[in-house]
């Protein structure tokens, strides 16, 4: 789908072990999982797109109709597509690309099999479309970009001092690049030789690793403009161009000197190379973060002058298939690692393939679509008088139509106002509602609690005259045992202002009534007669509303207070009866220690007598003390008759008011 975001196809190619593999005794150190894209270096496990094994077998072929004839039919659509072979040195990037191919027979490769698609494809629809083919061959080398195709070159080593191509970028974001040879192709013979003269001008070298290592990034291009044959009566799409680019890149592969064995000029050869490879990975490590792109986190396209060539290809403009390419030998283990990895990042990478149509053959396209409709209505308007008074008929319902329109539009905008009034009044009347409900509560609320005070009014009442018969009968008892602790002035005192907190309760109480009746009365008033019913507009309401509100707030206001003075007057009636019921308990306690000490002294006073009389008795011999009590209140004695009077008034002295003693006087004379 044209503007959707394809993500970078990756294929990996595991190149059978050579001859020189064979001989220094290595083995195979990878395995592909059967019938899984999955490939298994000691502990590390990758999956990919498509794998293809180190069978002896020669894969190409597979290759190309899984991987990259897509694209080919892709090219034909208008969209650009890039192929990218990436790996170490000897690992056979090369070979499968065919970049060497000199137009044998049967050759291998994928370059060979896109030439022969694309003019298979031209052939068949050649009848409908006009093709034109142009292709470029550049090498990146040393960090710079050369053309292979410049007439004045015939290899690297006879003309050193090449004059560099320029990359220029484009007002859209594209990269082209300023003076490069783009000869046109009409066959595959031709084409072919064009690769091949290329293929002898790129820089190659011999290494320890690789007889014929390439020394240079090698990117085949090969251009299509298409433009459709059909005549203008019967389609506009014979001015649609489009134009579509195939990139086919061989990469130079990572090299360590070590290894290869690379001095001098080799070696900085092999320091350029790695530095575009290293640029390269940067860029697929910045665009495979899918957190960091979508930050949109800065990509390094300009830190090498192959990332920059490449930059539509990765996350641009294109279809791309990248296709690693390893070896199988255990001492390239680390290499082969390092090609999985970065292959690994390059499927997260996406890019945005649109159809790339020539700007001047669009904009002639649309001005031409233009023309064509303003002929039709300039034929249209000069067809005929009949034609004219149809279309003023028209025009006249037209303006018929926009007037009923604009009275229909008035109405509603008129209805809509009404709605909006009404819609405030009802909510104004509910809130009436609301109110009035509100205040029916109230008065109920006020009712229960009238009657809850006149119940505690009544209890208060019952209290104060049981704490009066109380008083009295302390007072009578009090003033009875010990006249002199009693005070009737303070508790008439007391008493007086129980009655007084009684009274101010019962004003209270009689005020609250009032309230109530007052609430009553209006309540009667909004059922019976329908006030709601008869009010004429929301002002009354409101008035009424305020009225309601007003009472209801005084009514809740003074009943909070009242209850307040309720609560005060409880406090202190129950700390007078607490008062009280001490003072009582004391006096009470003082006055049974008086009646105890009388008692006692009684008692020694009355011993005493007893012992004065017995002694008197003793030395008269005529007199003689019968019985004595346990509790010394009684007593009986025997003395001479004319002494009997004497006794019983002595008697008589010592006599008590709350003492009783009991004399039986026996004469014995």
């Amino acid at each position: 789908m044209e503007g959707s975001d394809d993500t970078v196809k990756v294929a990996v190619n595991i190149r059978p072990l050579i001859t020189a593999d064979l001989l220094n005794g290595f083995t195979n150190c990878v395995t592909v999982t059967p019938g899984e894209p999955q490939v298994q270096i000691g502990s590390h496990v990758f999956t990919y797109d498509h794998v293809y094994g180190s069978s002896a077998a020669p894969q190409s072929c597979r290759i190309f109709e899984e991987c990259v004839k897509p694209l080919v039919d892709a090219l034909f659509h208008g969209y650009n597509a890039t192929v990218l072979a990436y790996g170490q040195t000897a690992s056979g990037k090369t070979y499968t690309m065919g970049t060497n191919y000199l137009g044998e027979t049967n050759a291998s490769g994928i370059i060979p099999k896109v030439m022969e698609e694309i003019f298979e494809k031209v052939n068949k629809l050649r009848d409908k479309t006009e093709f034109l083919i142009r292709v470029t061959f550049i090498e990146i080398f040393k960090e710079e970009v050369f053309d292979l195709l410049d007439p004045q070159t015939h290899t690297a080593k006879s003309c050193p001092n090449r004059v560099p191509i320029q990359i220029r970028e484009t007002a859209l974001g594209g990269i082209i690049l300023a003076g490069v040879s783009e000869p046109e192709v009409k066959s595959k013979k031709e084409m072919a030789s064009f690769l091949a003269r290329g293929s002898l001008n790129r820089a190659a070298a011999s290494t320890h690793m690789n007889s014929q290592s390439s020394r240079s990034h090698a990117i085949f291009t090969i251009c299509i403009e298409q433009k459709g044959t059909a005549s203008l009566s019967q389609s506009n799409a014979g001015d649609d161009i489009l134009i579509s680019k195939l990139h086919l890149v061989d990469l130079a592969g990572s090299e360590r000197a070590k290894r290869t064995g690379a001095d001098g000029l080799r070696l900085k050869e092999g320091i350029h190379i790695n530095k575009g490879l290293l640029s390269l990975g940067n860029v697929i490590n910045a665009l495979g973060d899918e957190k960091k792109r979508k930050e949109g986190a800065f990509v390094p396209y300009r830190d090498s002058k192959l990332t920059r060539v490449l930059q539509d290809s990765l996350g641009g403009n294109s279809k791309t298939v990248m296709i690693a390419c390893i070896s199988p030998a255990d001492s390239n283990a680390e290499e082969t690692i390092n090609t999985l990895k970065y292959a690994y990042r390059a499927r997260n990478i996406k890019n945005k393939a649109i159809i790339n149509r020539d700007p001047v053959a669009a904009e002639m396209q649309r001005l031409r679509s233009q023309l064509e409709q303003m002929q039709g209505e300039l034929h249209f308007a000069s067809s005929g008088s009949a034609k004219l008074k149809e279309i003023q008929i028209l025009q006249e319902k037209v303006s018929l139509l926009e007037l009923k329109n604009e009275e229909l539009l008035h109405q509603l905008n008129e209805t809509d106002r009404k709605c909006c009034e009404f819609a405030t009044e009802a909510q104004a009347l509910m809130q009436a509602v609301e109110h009035e409900l509100e205040v029916t509560v109230r008065v109920q609320e006020l009712r229960s609690q009238y009657e809850r005070q006149m119940q505690e009014w009544a209890a208060m009442s019952k209290e104060i005259a049981r704490l009066k018969e109380e008083t009295e009968m302390h007072q009578e008892k009090i003033m009875s045992d010990h006249p002199q602790t009693m005070s009737p002035s303070a508790r008439s005192l007391r008493i007086s202002a129980l009655e007084n907190m009684l009274a101010a309760s019962s004003s209270t109480l009689v005020s609250m009534a009032s309230q109530l009746s007052e609430a009553e009365e209006m309540e009667r008033g909004l059922n019976s007669n329908g006030t709601w019913n008869q009010v004429q507009s929301l002002p009354e309401a409101k008035n009424m509303m305020n009225f309601l509100f007003n009472l209801a707030s005084s009514s809740r206001y003074q009943l909070r207070d009242k209850e307040a003075e309720c609560r005060e007057k409880d406090m202190l009636i129950s700390e007078l009866k607490a008062k009280d019921v001490r003072h009582l308990e004391a006096q009470s306690g003082e006055h049974l220690s008086e009646v105890i000490s009388s008692r006692n002294n009684e008692t020694s006073y009355f011993k005493s007598m007893v012992s004065e009389a017995n002694d008197g008795a003793k030395s008269r011999n005529d007199m003689e003390i019968i019985n004595v009590d346990s509790d010394d209140s009684d007593f009986v004695a025997c003395y001479p008759a004319d002494e009997e009077s004497d006794m019983v008034t002595t008697i008589k002295r010592t006599h008590k008011k709350n003492r009783k003693v009991t004399v039986e006087i026996i004469n014995v004379g």
